[in-house]
């Protein structure tokens, strides 16, 4: 995904994590792609809160926390995210696509995230279902989870993942 990098390294991932570091307000610097004694803070701040071993190293650990930014939504998020899903084209197709594979109902709990990252602009919905559900029998997947990517206020796109014993463990952890 991305290299590891730390003080003294220059270029274009060096940007990159200035700009993620800006976005969630560590990193007050200029996005020059020189990573500097500022720079290095700023890692070691975002390390010290997410509970990462605080070296100002750059590696696959810190990379998944600053790309990974979701937060669980309020309830009243929650009610504005189902009411926009029911609205939208895309968010019924989604829903629909939920229905098929058995993932309504008793059961089942779902769950709202926003990806801070993104502004809003991505949403995610967690189902989880006891006893798993899924449209094949062959395999039983215990949670799906859809993210929605939006431009303004419409949804674009959707993507699915279906988690299961046999697929192995989400892409990525979310908050409970």
């Amino acid at each position: 995904m991305f290299p590891t990098i730390q003080q003294g390294s220059t270029g274009p991932d060096v940007i990159r994590l200035q700009d993620l570091l800006k976005q969630l307000g560590y990193y007050s610097g200029a996005s020059d792609g020189d990573f500097g004694p500022q720079t290095k803070q700023a890692v070691i701040d975002f390390q010290q809160a997410q509970g990462l071993t605080a070296d100002g190293i750059v590696g696959p650990n810190t990379w998944s926390k600053l790309l990974n930014q979701w937060r669980r939504m309020t309830e009243s998020e929650e009610i504005e995210e189902i009411r926009s899903l029911i609205d939208s084209r895309m968010g019924v197709g989604a829903l629909n696509q939920l229905a098929l594979e058995g993932f309504v109902g008793f059961g089942c709990t779902r769950s709202f995230y926003v990806n801070e990252l993104y502004g809003g602009f991505q949403t995610l919905m967690r189902v989880k279902c006891d006893p798993p559900r899924g449209a094949s029998t062959a395999i039983g997947y215990h949670e799906i989870r859809v993210i929605f990517n939006r431009f303004e206020d419409n949804i674009e796109n959707y993507s699915i993942e279906r988690v299961s014993e046999e697929t192995g463990p989400p892409e990525f952890e979310l908050p409970d």
